[in-house]
Formats: C-alpha cells, sequence, structure tokens
C-alpha cells in the first residue's frame, strides 16, 4: 500500500480623498429572505461487473426520466496535429449510429417526444437522453447506440466540419473570443488545457474518418463511463434496464495520458493590435486549482468577493464608483487536473491602464484587507439560495450528480452544501487568498486598439508587454506569433489566422496505522525545518511552483529575514548544524481515535533521515539515505518508489534551516505581504518565499519575538491540500531557539499533535541508521 511518510524537522522551528461635494447617499440593498429546506432526492449508486458506474436518484414529481452519461476523454486528449477531434467526434455522436441514420434518430426521438444531445469539454464527452416514463428503455437504447456505434458517415463528417470552421470564422471577429484564448493559451501554456478546443482551419482539416474511429475505440469503453439515471423510475428499474442495455459494453484498460505541466505563473502582457476597436478586453488572471481542492469552497468564495454574485468588489469599483465599464466580473474554472482564475472586463480604450490597475489592486486588497462579513454573507446567501434552482429538473440533478462523481467527490455534498458554505469565516478567505493569488504573477490579456493605450503602460508596471497583430495572431507558437505569412495559409474566408482556439466548454462544472504514521513523520521533520517530504504521495500533473520573479527583493524582505535568522540562533550557528536527534510524542487522529505514538527522529544534513515509530504493538521505521528510501514494519523491508524520492528531496528544501540560508543567501526569492490577524486578534509579519525548485511557502512571523509562528505550503502544488504548522513553547538548546510544541493542519483538519520530549543537536551518529537492511 502507498505510505506518505512526510518527515518533519526540529529547527522550526483609507487614506480618504477629499471631496469637492457630498456623496451621493447610499441604500445596501434588503437583507435576503431566510433560506428555505432543500432535499437532495434519495439516490443509489452501483457498479456493474463491465466497470460502468451508475447512479440512480429517484425523483417522482414529473413522469420524466433524464439519462446523463460522461466519457473521461475530451479535448486534453486531442492528438498532437489533431486539434478539435474529441469536439467533432463529440458533435457526431447523435448524428446516426451504425443501424440508423442522422435522419432516423430525429425522427426516432421526436417520436416518443424526447430529447437527444452530445458534446464535448476539455476533460470529458456527454451525451444525454430526455424520454417520459414509458420510453424509459428505449431511451436507454437509443443513449447506448449513440456511445457505442457511432456512424461517423463521411457525409456527417464534413457537414459537422464546416459548421465548426463557420463557428471559428465568426469567433475570429469577436474581440471578446480572442481575449479568452489568448488568455487560456498564455495561462496554460503548451498544456492540452491551454490549446484551442474546437482545433484551427488547419488541424481540423486533417482529421479522418479513422481518426474519429481510433479515438472512440481508444476511451468509449465501460469502465471510462458514468451513467446517472435520474427521475420517475425506482431504483431497480434503473439499475436493471441499465444492465440489460449496456452490460454487454466492453471494459478494457486504459494507459494514463503523458500531460506535462502547465508553465509556472509569471507576469506576462500580452496585447492583440485590433486597430478599429473602440473599446480594450482587458483578462486578468493566472494558473488556479483542480475541483477536487480542499480549499475549495473558501477559494470559490473569494474570487466571488472579488467579482461573482453576490458582491463583485470589480462591478463596484470600475462600473459604479468609476463609471469605466458596464460591467466586470471574476471567476475560477476547475477542471480534473488543473484550473485558473480570471478576472475580466471591457473599457473605452483611453481608460484600459487605470481599468487594468484597478483590477490588480483589487486582487491584492483580498490578501491585505480581510472581507467584512456583509459582503461575505452576500456571497454566501447568493451561492445557497440559487442551488436549489441547479436541482430543480430531473437533467439538471443529473448534471449535479455527474460533477461531483466525475471530479471524485462524494455525492453526499450536494446535501451539505449549504452547510459547507456558511462553515467559511473571513480568516478563511483571507488565507486562501494570501496563499493561491499571486497579484505579482498575474497574467494579462488586452486586445484593442493597442495605439490608444500602450503609452499609459509605459512607466507603469505593467509597461513591459508583448504586442501581436490581429492578422499575426498563433496560439500555437510559443511567441504567439506566425512564423511567416504563406500563400495559401489562409482561415476559413481568407482571414490568414490558423491558430485560432474555439468554443470555451470547460466541461462539468480508510486510514490505517502506516498512513498515520506517514502523516506524523511529515510534520516531525517539517514542523521547525518543514521537511514535508512526501515519500510515497503521488505527484499531481499540474505543479503550481512559483516561479522565481523577475522583480527584486521587495523592500523589507531581507531585514526581516535577518531578524528571523538572528532569533533562531544566527547564520553561524545555522549554518554548524550538522545532526538533529529528537524523541517527541505524538498524537495523531485516526478513523477508530486518536492514535499514540513516541517517535524518534535523526536527521543527518543536508539529506539524511531515519524515523522510528513506535505504536501500539508494532514499530515502523523508515528511512532515506541520500539515493533511496526504506520503510521497514516487522520483518518487512521494500524499498519507496522514485516518485516519492523526489517528493522527499523537494521536501528537505522546506527545512526551516535550509529556508532560512537559502533566503540569506538570496538562492530564494522573498517578499512581505500585509501583516495577518490570527483568530485572537495578534498581528504576525508575512514573509513569502519561492524558486524555481519548490513551491511557494508562508512564514507568519511573531513581531515580538522574530520566531516563526506559523507556515504555510501545499507539498505536490496547489491541487493538494494547504498544510499548515502552528509552532509554539520555544526553548534554547544549543544556541538555538527550538519549539517544543507543534500543531499541523491539512486542508483545514488537524492531523497530528506532538511535543517534543528530548532532542540533541550535532551529536554523532552511526552512518548504519541510514543503511537499508538486507530484507
Amino acid at each position: 500500500m502507498i505510505v506518505r511518510a512526510l518527515l518533519v524537522c526540529l529547527l522550526g522551528l483609507g487614506v480618504s480623498r477629499a471631496q469637492a461635494q457630498p456623496p451621493w447617499p447610499t441604500e445596501f440593498p434588503p437583507r435576503p429572505l431566510p433560506a428555505r429546506d432543500v432535499k437532495f432526492p434519495v439516490y443509489e449508486i452501483r457498479t456493474l461487473p463491465n466497470g460502468l458506474q451508475v447512479v440512480a436518484v429517484l425523483h417522482h414529481e414529473q413522469p420524466v426520466v433524464s439519462m446523463r452519461m460522461i466519457v473521461r476523454a475530451g479535448s486534453s486528449l486531442d492528438p498532437k496535429g489533431k486539434l478539435g477531434l474529441a469536439y467533432l467526434a463529440a458533435s457526431l455522436l447523435d448524428q446516426g449510429t451504425t443501424t440508423k441514420s442522422a435522419r432516423e434518430v430525429n425522427d426516432a426521438i421526436d417520436f416518443i417526444g424526447g430529447e437527444l444531445g452530445a458534446g464535448a469539454g476539455a476533460d470529458l464527452t456527454y451525451i444525454n437522453a430526455v424520454v417520459m416514463k414509458d420510453s424509459f428503455e428505449t431511451g436507454l437504447q437509443m443513449l447506448s447506440d449513440m456511445a457505442r456505434h457511432p456512424a461517423f458517415a463521411q457525409e456527417e463528417i464534413e457537414r459537422q466540419r464546416q459548421q465548426m470552421l463557420s463557428g471559428l470564422q465568426v469567433s475570429l471577429e469577436d474581440p471578446s473570443f480572442v481575449a479568452d484564448a489568448v488568455f487560456n493559451r498564455l495561462v496554460y501554456g503548451f498544456h492540452p488545457y491551454g490549446m484551442p478546443e474546437t482545433g484551427t482551419p488547419e488541424s481540423l482539416a486533417t482529421i479522418t474518418r479513422d481518426d474519429l474511429n481510433a479515438y472512440h475505440r481508444r476511451n468509449f469503453v465501460a469502465n471510462n463511463a458514468i451513467l446517472a439515471v435520474v427521475g420517475d423510475v425506482t431504483a431497480d428499474e434503473a439499475f436493471e434496464g441499465v444492465k440489460r442495455v449496456f452490460g454487454d459494453w466492453e471494459r478494457r484498460d486504459l494507459p494514463a495520458p503523458a500531460v506535462s505541466a502547465p508553465p509556472n505563473p509569471t507576469r506576462r502582457v500580452i496585447i492583440v493590435n485590433k486597430p478599429d476597436a473602440v473599446q480594450t478586453e482587458v483578462r486578468v488572471g493566472q494558473i488556479g486549482v483542480r475541483r477536487n481542492l480542499s480549499d475549495y469552497m473558501p477559494l470559490n468564495l473569494a474570487i466571488r468577493i472579488l467579482g461573482g454574485e453576490g458582491a463583485n468588489r470589480l462591478h463596484q469599483i470600475l462600473r459604479t464608483e468609476r463609471g469605466l465599464t458596464y460591467g466586470a466580473q471574476a471567476d475560477m474554472h476547475t477542471l480534473k487536473d488543473s484550473g485558473d482564475f480570471v478576472a475580466e472586463t471591457s473599457t473605452r480604450s483611453d481608460a484600459t491602464a487605470e481599468v487594468l490597475r484597478l483590477i490588480v489592486e483589487q486582487v491584492q486588497r483580498l490578501q491585505r484587507q480581510r472581507v467584512n462579513e456583509r459582503e461575505l454573507s452576500d456571497a454566501k446567501a447568493y451561492m445557497t439560495g440559487s442551488f436549489p434552482l441547479t436541482i430543480e429538473t430531473p437533467d439538471a440533478i443529473a448534471t449535479q450528480v455527474l460533477n461531483v462523481l466525475f471530479y471524485g467527490l462524494p455525492v453526499e455534498e450536494l446535501q451539505s452544501f449549504r452547510d459547507r458554505v456558511n462553515a467559511v469565516n473571513p480568516i478563511d478567505i483571507e488565507r486562501v487568498a494570501r496563499y493561491y493569488l499571486m497579484p505579482d504573477r498575474l497574467s494579462i490579456v488586452l486586445v484593442g486598439n493597442a495605439a490608444a493605450f500602450t503609452s499609459q503602460l509605459k512607466g507603469t508596471e505593467f509597461g513591459n508587454f508583448d504586442l501581436i497583430e490581429m492578422d499575426n495572431l498563433d496560439l500555437t507558437t510559443t511567441d504567439f506569433k506566425r512564423a511567416r505569412p504563406r500563400v495559401g495559409d489562409l482561415g476559413p474566408g481568407g482571414t490568414g489566422r490558423p491558430g485560432w482556439a474555439g468554443g470555451a466548454t470547460r466541461g462539468l462544472a480508510a486510514q490505517d496505522s502506516r498512513v498515520l504514521v506517514a502523516q506524523h513523520s511529515r510534520v516531525l521533520v517539517a514542523q521547525e525545518s518543514s521537511p514535508a517530504v512526501t515519500m510515497v504521495a503521488p505527484r499531481l500533473a499540474y505543479q503550481a511552483t512559483a516561479a522565481a520573479a523577475a522583480t527584486p527583493d521587495v523592500s523589507g524582505a531581507r531585514g526581516l529575514i535577518e531578524k528571523v535568522i538572528a532569533a533562531k540562533g544566527g547564520v553561524d550557528v545555522l549554518r554548524g548544524i550538522k545532526t538533529i536527534v529528537a524523541v517527541t510524542r505524538s498524537d495523531m487522529p485516526g478513523p477508530s481515535g486518536t492514535v499514540n505514538a513516541e517517535v524518534t527522529t535523526y536527521l543527518q544534513y543536508p539529506n539524511r533521515v531515519r524515523v522510528e515509530t513506535k505504536l501500539p504493538g508494532a514499530t515502523i521505521v523508515q528511512a532515506y539515505d541520500g539515493t533511496r528510501g526504506w520503510v521497514q514494519d516487522g520483518a518487512t523491508t521494500h524499498d519507496v518508489p522514485q516518485q516519492a524520492i523526489r517528493e522527499l528531496e523537494t521536501g528537505f528544501k522546506r527545512d526551516t534551516v535550509v529556508l532560512l540560508l537559502a533566503a540569506h543567501d538570496a538562492s530564494m526569492r522573498s517578499r512581505l505581504l500585509p501583516d495577518s490577524k490570527d483568530d485572537s486578534g495578534k498581528v504576525y509579519h508575512a514573509l513569502y518565499l519561492s524558486a524555481r525548485t519548490l513551491e511557494p511557502i508562508m512564514l507568519y512571523i511573531d513581531p515580538e519575538t522574530n520566531l516563526i509562528a506559523r507556515q504555510t505550503y501545499v507539498a505536490g502544488g496547489p491541487g493538494q491540500p494547504l498544510i499548515e504548522e502552528l509552532f509554539a513553547d520555544y526553548r534554547i538548546v544549543d544556541g538555538v531557539q527550538i519549539a517544543f510544541t507543534a500543531r499541523v493542519r491539512s486542508g483545514g483538519q488537524p492531523v497530528l499533535e506532538r511535543r517534543v520530549n528530548d532532542i540533541k543537536i550535532n551529536s554523532p551518529l552511526d552512518t548504519k541508521l541510514f543503511t537499508r537492511p538486507a530484507s
């Protein structure tokens, strides 16, 4: 089984403006009405022997049944040179099967008064059918025929291809569409999420019937699909019907796709020049998180406060107060492997620079100023008040259920939605805004008449930009520019724009003692020196390691680092630490209650560690010798996989001593963030550290002692839960300040509390401690 061994080292250780006249009187909108009770319908989930996952939701208000299937294959699986393949394939699923022509399919569904549909997003393809209850079996048969036996008739292929090309031609004239496409490409780079979902004229022209059949054969299998049956049926009727129709669907092994990670977030400004534009389309954002992030709810609310329904600071500032736009908004898109945040608006050309500055200021404001209860409660009220509308009809319920199942979330989340929204407080918003948002590394796209606003940008923080002519824009190249116009190298209608993006469909919106040992061991060496070493944790495709900023160190960060090092013991003392031996008592919550353990940790700098954990009735040893790791449980010894070794090596870089010395030596970037308050109102200095090979780390410094009171980071990228380590009871040991108590939370949930019983610094260690036993 997978063992998470995360080793923890022990050294961490309004200015008001004068008004020419009295302000206009303002009133708040009326408070929302009390939320009415919402009950999610009864449901049941089963998996057929062939791997097809089926959920039945009983909804008897209307004699209607909705059947919605998703297949885990979307545009992110388009082969190189075949962009638009998944989108084209999805558009053909309801356009004829091997037994019925497109016209016969339409006549058949019309005859029973039903509906059919299909489409694709970045991560999935969906197929749906809605029929009356007495046509349930017929609807299932039609759904199965579409999913399993599409005809991909040549005449239908050509018809759909021409429709997609015509759609591209129209979209290319829309500055809003162009801004969205360039933003996606800028944020995601050459990751599939950044590439045109509906392809380019060139790629669409190369797709053949053989390509479509191969794509379908590779991905449309039973164990790669989820089917929701929602409506006026019993659970037995639903499952028996699905088993009869889909029980013989083939099951096949699915190789994991090799996908490169999106680029690290970094400041880049792209201006697309459209000389005839009278407005500028503005997009400001960054790489984000995937949907199953534990911090999803507070982060979602933070973005809603920035520019969503129920709050929307951007609209208030840009529209209501300044009159610079007709509207502004911010959205958080979350997908299977990653996501993005984007603030967007359009404004007159001569106001472009001011609007851009105000948007960035509002992103920064989320970090430096805690949101007030009023605007948070308004955002919550909108979310909880609108949720019942998303489960009113069988088809809407099916969409919600498939959404949570696709992202690996428990269906119970739909029932607890209101409670989870209302549990978020202003401290949660401040925490996630400080960690996940990076105002100094925002990707910026401006589409408009460049001559009317580029002079405004010069001399500002946005003065370094790439200017691209609209007719020379190509999303498939590194610099967004076509290499050289060629005769005949034209898009539909002679636009000469080959590398364009298509539609913006983004898809649907058992611990045991070994795992507990792993949780503890991560905390033990991460407590103060924090290597948060994941010995066997799987790495996400998405890494949000923040690249070293192009700007110099922010004033004040260097001085604070020197104060922290001095309080810790001084740079010479820290450089002199070679070994640590610590004995601790740890309490870890488990499925059967709290687990108590005595743990002895041997740490030899720069990269050797051994953790001996004594549990009731068992002793587990975990070690890393600088090259390979191993685990011994009783008489059994086994190696740690290479992937976990890379995690381990990354974890050592989080060691507090290593971090402080790296910041002192300027091999890590550092910047000050606005001071932060804890739950009791105590103020702490906030220090942000980053490097190209390490995810961002936040240190919260007690201004009275200059010691680290809290440390936060994400091991494995922002798609993983936020780790928080809280340190207390500092004592001097051999000239070094050691925190003798620590509490650790993962995704806001407590995972470990530990207290140091004994600790020695620079005791000689036998190298055999780190040597793997023969068996």
